[in-house]
């Protein structure tokens, strides 16, 4: 999305973690931050499916040989985050936590969420079938952001936050 990189930099100069849950391929992920220029620090942590490789071909390129454990898909999410607990422990004295999600299951995440901040703003995009499922959308997130806008409101939000 457009102004990602701007969104992620303002979180990293007020000192907010940016955790990155993704069914996606971990190493894409990594290099689309590293192309918009956006660090993967100790501020910036990524849960992807990571792609294991096993040697090189007769051209010298590298083959994937599988992904490594555990395979994250959209259903599965919710549960793969509650394994996530050095990270949430480690944040643990933030109140205030907000979930972004493209996809209705990525709400189930909050509740994990809620364990560690007591203030959990859920933030659905709804870019696809918005009339089908804008009924759904709001009634499972917080705010919902309409058809694959840009972070403009996202910026704005948290420039409004100390």
């Amino acid at each position: 999305r457009e102004r990602f990189a701007e969104f992620a930099e303002l979180l990293r100069s007020k000192g907010v973690p940016l955790m990155v849950f993704s069914a996606g391929i971990g190493q894409i992920i990594q290099r689309v931050f590293e192309t918009a220029g956006i660090p993967m620090d100790d501020q910036v942590k990524l849960v992807a499916n990571m792609l294991e490789f096993n040697g090189t071909t007769q051209n010298g390129t590298t083959r994937a040989s599988q992904f490594k454990p555990p395979l994250i898909t959209t259903g599965n999410k919710s549960i793969v985050a509650k394994g996530e607990t050095e990270y949430f422990n480690s944040h643990q004295n933030r109140v205030n936590s907000i979930l972004l999600g493209d996809n209705i299951e990525d709400v189930q995440m909050a509740a994990c969420v809620r364990e560690y901040s007591d203030n959990v703003l859920t933030v659905g995009f709804l870019n696809d079938r918005v009339e089908d499922r804008l009924d759904l959308y709001t009634t499972k997130f917080d705010l919902v952001i309409l058809n694959d806008p840009d972070f403009s409101d996202l910026i704005a939000l948290l420039e409004c936050v100390q």
